[in-house]
């Protein structure tokens, strides 16, 4: 009887342990880069220091993935590992040598950033016309871009792009005042009889 009581509590406690653990995500077989370079940060933000770059083609395994879109990924033909935009992967490797879309500045100057944010570093600055290949548009809508001059890959919002050259700049959208709030009228007093 005592044997028994001991014996209970040892067979569950594997099934308690898998049943506590958070799920895994299993990723199988290997991912191809898309854009020509793509940094590999130290953790999933583009504020992260990068330390290594991956190459248009380059094989990689996914270790892990963000709900916010990032992969942590290890290199398969040489060593090194760390976080990029999942949005930067594909699982076909005819995807990498299939020709990107070509669009084209429609303004006088655009800033092309690190990150899909305003508040994101600036690579460069983009001229009226410069043609750009597109990579993708993200999850926060601004466009990935690789800049055909410099291959530089970066982010810019796409209603600042064309998919034809433009005889003249568009006009960078104005800043509106907010609207003044409507004004109360005073009740009109009562008439007199």
């Amino acid at each position: 009887m005592k044997l028994r009581k001991l014996m209970i509590p040892l067979l569950l406690s594997p099934l308690l342990l898998v049943l506590a653990s958070p799920p895994v995500h299993a990723y199988s077989g290997y991912y191809y880069v898309i854009p020509n370079s793509a940094p590999l940060r130290e953790c999933a933000a583009y504020e992260c220091h990068a330390f290594l770059t991956a190459y248009q083609g380059e094989r990689v395994e996914i270790m892990e993935r963000t709900g916010s879109g990032w992969s942590r990924v290890r290199l398969v033909d040489r060593s090194g590992w760390g976080w990029m935009p999942s949005d930067s992967l594909s699982y076909s490797p005819d995807r990498q040598s299939r020709p990107m879309p070509t669009y084209y500045v429609n303004i006088n100057s655009l800033t092309l950033r690190e990150g899909p944010s305003s508040n994101s570093g600036v690579l460069t600055t983009l001229r009226f016309n410069d043609p750009v290949e597109m990579l993708g548009v993200g999850p926060s809508g601004w466009a990935q871009v690789r800049d055909l001059r410099s291959s530089l890959v970066g982010w810019a919002p796409p209603r600042y792009l064309s998919s034809e050259p433009s005889r003249y700049p568009k006009s960078p959208p104005r800043r509106r005042a907010p609207k003044a709030a409507p004004k109360e009228e005073a009740p009109e007093p009562p008439k007199a009889m």
